[in-house]
Formats: structure tokens, sequence, C-alpha cells
């Protein structure tokens, strides 16, 4: 079987999993990694060949690019200390702390155990964001977690190069090896910056979306080989890239209708993305040897569990006494135990080069301590949020969510009455006063409905939200097919698309919100700061 081939047959599998998932309710992270460990059980397979530069470069930047185009970068400036803090003495801490406890506890070589503990030291917020939306956790807590793992992403890959030369023989000095980091950090966020802001102000000069889209494409892996190229840290250079990109570039030049375009774009591609490494986990750790490392596989787990309680709890503690600002009741908590280990630590045990004194060894419990990791964690964080309370949800989503669920099943129950009167399946007397029950059930929740969109802001722009990204597509594509078919000259379906262009922003409704202003008295604005931010 050809490597080709047996990439689509994983990227199928990774979908058949997404639609499963969909009906068992379970994380979707955890679920493509017991599917791949149950693939890497049946006999047919072959081992997944590993090419260690391919693997880095074909996941890194994507991965990186879609995480950084999506921060808000004025809410990441105020938990920026945090933020900072964890990704950078974090890290740093996190790799020591690990590095010694490998060395002692396994007697793996120092350069072996420093490698081993810088692959694990950072985090994935993946499965841990898609609980937090789930269940309305504060959108502060989300941005410190966040932030923390696409910084501490640049941070690791850095050290795991550093460090994966001294493991393969070379010499490098505590100074030498500081004033290299330095180096790598420093040129590969400025090689990050001004292809950003090239690409940036080429975005305003061109009006494509699929030359835009296929642009930021081009500008993730691009900024990662130019700064590879020029020995400084493209990992760096991607995240500064995305930055710009999702913060200035996405704002000031490009229409409406690329935004959405590129934002979908880049959520394919991480899913895939997500999907392969994920799966890679299962069938990897299996060609590892999970059982056979079983007993330092969980020793390591230990170790990764306890090293992050030390280093967030020290970190934050401290910056809640320097900073004089107490974090809200429970996120710390959070931000340790939503430390889960993912798709960079698998990236970096991928590409271990065979070479390596002990690859298969550190491959092995690296993607076992992942794997435990995802599992434990992942299963265990929606209960500890709810314990914490902060898997909230406000009174007025809920009661929206429950009017609107009995809506949709009376009138589904209309539709499916329909059709059995229509077959003469049922008689006149009974369609009658069952149609007259659950019309009377659609029409009441109807007007509850009706009722809370009017006098709450946040029931009315989640719905603007979800529906007009809908309706834009609509839109969009009935334009679409009538320049196809000769129906609208291009002149004419250009004007047309910049019209809708002008109703939508990012998706969502512009302009829509004054259909209620005049009438109504937007309540949401009355409720505590803390619930605003919470939705």
């Amino acid at each position: 079987m050809s490597e080709t081939v047996l990439l689509v047959e994983l990227l199928v599998v990774a979908i058949v999993v997404a639609i499963v998932v969909k009906f068992v309710r379970l994380p979707y992270t955890i679920a493509l990694v017991l599917a791949g460990v149950f693939v890497g059980l049946l006999p047919e397979v072959p081992a997944f060949p590993v090419d260690p530069s391919l693997w880095l470069l074909l996941f890194l930047p994507p991965l990186l690019f879609e995480g950084t185009i999506n921060m808000d970068l004025e809410l990441l400036k105020r938990y920026a200390t945090p933020v900072g803090l964890l990704a950078l003495l974090g890290t740093l801490a996190s790799a020591a702390l690990l590095a010694t406890a490998f060395h002692l506890g396994f007697r793996l070589p120092v350069p072996l155990a420093t490698l081993l503990g810088v692959m694990l030291s950072p985090t994935d917020p993946v499965s841990v964001l898609a609980t937090f939306k789930e269940h309305g956790v504060a959108r502060g807590l989300q941005t410190i977690v966040e932030g923390e793992s696409v910084f501490n992403d640049g941070v690791a890959v850095v050290l795991f190069i550093i460090v994966l030369g001294w493991a393969h023989g070379g010499t490098v000095t505590i100074a030498e090896g500081i004033i290299e980091f330095i180096k790598v950090v420093a040129g590969g966020a400025l090689v990050g910056l001004i292809l950003g802001y090239l690409t940036h102000r080429l975005y305003s000069v061109i009006d494509d979306n699929l030359i835009e889209v296929g642009l930021s494409l081009a500008l993730a892996y691009g900024a990662y080989l130019v700064a590879e190229r020029l020995e400084v840290s493209g990992v760096i250079a991607v995240v500064v890239a995305g930055l710009i990109i999702g913060n200035y570039g996405r704002i000031f030049s490009m229409s409406p209708s690329t935004r959405l375009s590129l934002t979908h774009f880049w959520e394919v591609a991480a899913f895939l993305i997500n999907g392969m490494l994920f799966l890679l986990i299962g069938l990897t750790v299996e060609r590892g040897g999970l059982f056979g490392y079983a007993s330092q596989i969980g020793l390591v787990y230990v170790a990764m569990v306890v090293g992050r309680a030390v280093v967030v709890y020290a970190i934050l503690g401290l910056y809640q006494i320097l900073a004089g600002h107490r974090l809200p009741d429970g996120w710390i908590h959070v931000v340790n135990w939503g430390g889960l280990r993912g798709s960079i630590p698998v990236a970096l045990a991928l590409g271990l080069p065979a070479a390596l004194s002990q690859a298969d060894q550190l491959r092995a419990i690296a993607l076992g301590a992942v794997f435990l990791s995802l599992v434990v964690q992942g299963l265990t964080l929606k209960p500890l949020l709810r314990r914490l309370g902060l898997a909230r949800r406000s009174q007025v989503q809920e009661e929206f969510e429950r009017a609107q669920g009995q809506a949709i099943a009376a009138r589904a129950a209309l539709n499916e009455l329909e059709w059995l009167h229509g077959r003469g399946e049922i008689s006149d007397s009974l369609y009658r006063k069952l149609n007259r029950y659950f019309e009377a059930v659609r029409q009441e929740n109807a007007s509850a409905l009706a009722s809370m969109t009017d006098d709450h802001g946040a029931v009315r722009r989640r719905q603007l939200g979800r529906v007009s990204m809908q309706l834009f597509a609509a839109e969009r594509t009935a334009l679409d097919e009538a320049l196809r078919r000769g129906l609208l000259s291009e002149e004419v379906w250009r004007e047309l698309k910049r019209e809708v262009d002008a109703r939508l922003v990012e998706g969502e409704e512009a302009g829509w919100e004054r259909l209620w202003q005049e009438e109504h008295v937007d309540l949401d604005e009355t409720w505590p700061p803390e619930d605003r931010e919470a939705r």
C-alpha cells in the first residue's frame, strides 16, 4: 500500500469518526485516538512511514496559522501577562522539571531526557476549546488557554530544534543556548512581521476569494520555509504572520465574503490535519509498543500532571500577587487541568530522526503520554467545569433552546401527521384533533421564541450569527448560478455581490440590529458583566 493511498484512507476514517461522534457524544479527538489504536491493531494495516522533515512541514504551519488568525488581539492584550508567563516561563520550567524527572527516574541521558521534556511541554486547546464553547465558558478563560497554547507551541518547537542538535552529539553551553533561542525567536518574529504585513497590503488590492484564500495558504507555508531557510524559527514566523492577517488583513483588507471563505477554508484544513494527527497517535502508539513501555508511559504521565500543576499554580499565583489582580475563582484549576497534550507533541514525536539514539523509545513514550492526557483529562474536563460552576449558560438562553426544541419537534410531528393523513393511514377526525394539539404547541413556543428574540440581545445575536451565514451562502450561490446561466452580466454580478457583502461582516449580521433598536429595549445590557463575558 502506497503512502498516498494510506493517507487518503486515514482522511476517510477521520471523517467517518466525526460523523459517529455526533451520535455517541464522545470528544472528537479522543474518538480519533481510539479509532487509530483500533486501526493499528488490524494485521493488514502496514506501519505508517514517518519522514521527520515531511511531517513537521506538513502539520505545523497550517495548525499554527489557523489558531492565530482566529485570535482576538485586543482580548489577548488584556491577558497578555498571564499568557506570556505561561507560554515562555511556563514552557521552560515545565521542560526543565520533566527533563529532571526523566533523567533521575529513567536514567535517560540528559540530552534525551531534555528532548522528551521539551516534546511534552506544549499544550493543545483543540478538545478544551470545543468543551469551553459548548458550555459557555468565559471568553477570558478561553483566551488564556488558547493564547498559552499558540505561543508555547512556538517556544517548544524552537527548544526542540536546539536540543535535538545537542542530542545528536553537538555541544551547546547554556549561554550559547540562550543566545541561539533569542536569535531564532526574534528572527522568526521579524520574518513573520514582514511577510504578514506585505500580504496584508497585497490583500487590499485584490478582490478575489480564491486568490486571497490561496494567498493565506502560501503565507502559512511561505513564512515557515523562508524563516527556516534563514535559520530562524519558522514556527514563530507563522504565528506572527497569522496574528497580522487575522487582526489586520482580515478586517481592513478583505471583503466580508473573503473573510467567510478564509474562515471556512482554515476550519476545514485544521479539521483534516488534526484528524490525521490524532489518528496517527493511535496508529503510532501501538506501532511504538504501547504495552511494552506501559509502566514508563504511566510514570511519564504522572510527571506531566505534577509538573503542570507546579508550574501553573506557581506562575499564576505569583502573577496575582505581583499584579494585584485576582483571576476569577476556578480559572487556575481549569488552566492547569486543561493543559492537554495533543497535536504539536505528536508532530514533534513523529519528527524524531531514526538515527537518534533511543528514538523509538522516546516516540512511544511521548505518544503514549499524549494518549493518556487526551483520554484522562479530556473526559474529566466537563465534570470539573460543572463542579467549579464555570459551565454555565444564561437562564434565558436555556429557555430559548427549550422552546426552540419543542417548536421544532411540533413542526416535525405536524409534517409527519400530514404525510400519514395524505396516505390514508389516519382518520379525518383523529387527524384534526392531533393537528390542533401540535399546532397549539408550535404556536405557543413560537410566541415564546419571538418574545425572547425581541427582548434579549444575546439571544437575537446568536440567531443572527448562525442564520446570516446560511442566508449569505444562499444569496451568493443564487448570484453565481445566475451569472453561470447568463442571466446576469459580470458587471451587474459584481455590483450585487458587493451589496450582499455589505450586509455581512465575517459571516454575522451587519446592521440588522436596527430592526429592533427603535421599538425594543435591549435587556441584555442589564445582565451582570460576568454573564455577558461568559456568553
